[in-house]
């Protein structure tokens, strides 16, 4: 089992060098069309750290006002030439079509940005795709919180399949704790 942690601007200034027992980060590239503020130095502090780096775009549904072409863009630029895995985010209240996913995923392979697969959760995935396959589209990263007590409860309680695949990776918690940071933080267990 590895640990590590996901970060956006919400977590500016979490000190990712003291991350104790993290292994590995994904950091937010885009919400939509919009830049997060912080990716080039959550990044930096990364690298720094010797993290293994992925990546996540907030995928929103195009009848929220931007294409998924222009989204794709808006994280290319943001990644500034990095070619890190890429997870596509998908819980927008608007919900989004398998086509929309289909094509975020198409356009980041085409640009050489590995998908690394979904993020979601049960609930949303179910509610929006119908329980949808998501195979096609790389490996499952799911949210499911429990009691969310901040703190890992063992592998007995993994999260069952969801669009026809396990989850290889599961954020357990929206409130964990980062030495040197007061905030809350999404901690995830990968097998």
């Amino acid at each position: 089992m590895r640990f590590g942690l996901d970060v956006s601007e919400h977590q500016d200034g979490l000190p990712l060098a003291k991350a104790e027992g993290v292994e590995f980060v994904i950091i937010r590239t885009t919400d939509g069309t919009y830049h997060d503020r912080v990716f080039s130095s959550h990044f930096a502090d990364a690298t720094q750290a010797g993290l293994a780096i992925e990546a996540y775009h907030f995928l929103r549904s195009p009848r929220e006002g931007t294409t998924v072409d222009e989204q794709v863009a808006a994280s290319l630029e943001v990644l500034a030439g990095a070619r890190v895995p890429m997870w596509l985010d998908c819980e927008t209240p608007a919900g989004l079509s398998l086509d929309d996913v289909r094509r975020a995923h198409h356009l980041f392979t085409q640009e050489g940005v590995p998908v690394a697969g979904i993020y979601t959760s049960r609930s949303w995935w179910l509610r929006h795709t119908w329980g949808a396959d998501t195979r096609p589209f790389g490996t499952l990263w799911l949210a499911f919180y429990g009691a969310d007590s901040g703190t890992y409860p063992g592998n007995d309680a993994w999260p069952k399949s969801v669009g026809r695949q396990e989850p290889v990776m599961w954020q357990y918690t929206s409130r964990g704790r980062v030495t040197g940071y007061s905030g809350d933080v999404d901690l995830d267990a990968r097998r």
